[in-house]
């Protein structure tokens, strides 16, 4: 996505009021045009109500799942300033969160230092899993092989919360 159709997705353009120009960057798709303020929405970490994205999304609920799919994925902060929605709304909390993070980054056997600081000082202040805490948790989750099976994450994630 350009410089052009971003400056337009913030600025509240609809289709129809978009520049030629811009409309033939996207190939004169109006789907097209829809993906990216969705896409934009959610890498921005934007608030459904009164943004473009309620002109293309209509269901909020499924807006804000993706938008959280999207931060744990990318490892990006818990979206604080939408906590009125996604904790009161969709029964989301920072704690699980950052559980659920811990989770994904674990199974896919990432380093800690791959989550970015802001990130890591969270899950730190939260969970009280700091990088020793990190490696203690995946050194235990590797070591208990019982017939060639690792021990499930989130017992070894429980193990670690009641440590808290």
């Amino acid at each position: 996505m350009n410089a052009d159709v971003e400056f337009h997705i913030k600025q509240r353009y609809l289709w129809a009021r978009l520049p030629g120009n811009v409309k033939q960057q996207l190939g004169n798709s109006q789907e097209e045009y829809e993906k990216c303020i969705v896409s934009f929405s959610v890498r921005n970490q934007l608030r459904h109500k009164g943004n473009l994205v309620r002109s293309v999304m209509k269901d909020d609920k499924r807006y804000y799942e993706t938008l959280l799919r999207y931060s744990r994925e990318h490892l990006m902060l818990f979206p604080y300033h939408l906590s009125n929605v996604v904790v009161k709304g969709m029964r989301v909390t920072p704690f699980q969160y950052y559980v659920n993070m811990m989770q994904d980054l674990m199974m896919q056997e990432k380093s800690y230092d791959s989550l970015p600081n802001f990130t890591a000082a969270d899950c730190l202040r939260l969970l009280g899993i700091g990088r020793n805490q990190y490696i203690d948790l995946m050194n235990k989750c590797r070591s208990s092989k019982r017939f060639f099976r690792r021990k499930p994450i989130k017992e070894v994630l429980q193990i670690g919360r009641a440590h808290v």
